[in-house]
């Protein structure tokens, strides 16, 4: 459905984030998960996080800053691809990021989390 939508509007930045945290959430999957996956589907859904990277990039490029929530994806996905100059941007833009709602403040908190760790 989501591909569905992407191709009918592929400028869509929120479209490029659900894409990507999608992509984020299958590749960040563990082997159980990913055996009872395996039961359930037949054969589980596959990504990688260098995919996930892509959609979130591309979501940026359409509308820079559009939503924290994505410059936070972008800062995760980066620390899993063990880049951690590009995750430090991207986790500063989100802590940055105005609190306007209340996706804006979980952000805020998970990119503060994150930085102190590192």
């Amino acid at each position: 459905m989501l591909q569905r939508a992407m191709e009918l509007n592929p400028k869509e930045p929120t479209l490029m984030y659900m894409l990507g945290t999608w992509c984020y959430q299958v590749a960040d999957l563990t082997w159980y998960q990913r055996k009872i996956a395996s039961v359930i589907f037949g054969e589980p859904p596959s990504s990688s996080f260098e995919e996930a990277l892509k959609y979130f990039e591309t979501a940026e490029e359409i509308d820079p800053n559009f939503y924290s929530q994505n410059l936070l994806m972008l800062g995760k996905t980066y620390l899993k691809l063990n880049q951690k100059e590009l995750a430090t941007k991207y986790l500063k833009m989100a802590l940055e990021y105005p609190a306007k709602n209340e996706d804006d403040r979980d952000a805020k908190q998970e990119a503060h989390k994150l930085l102190k760790k590192f």
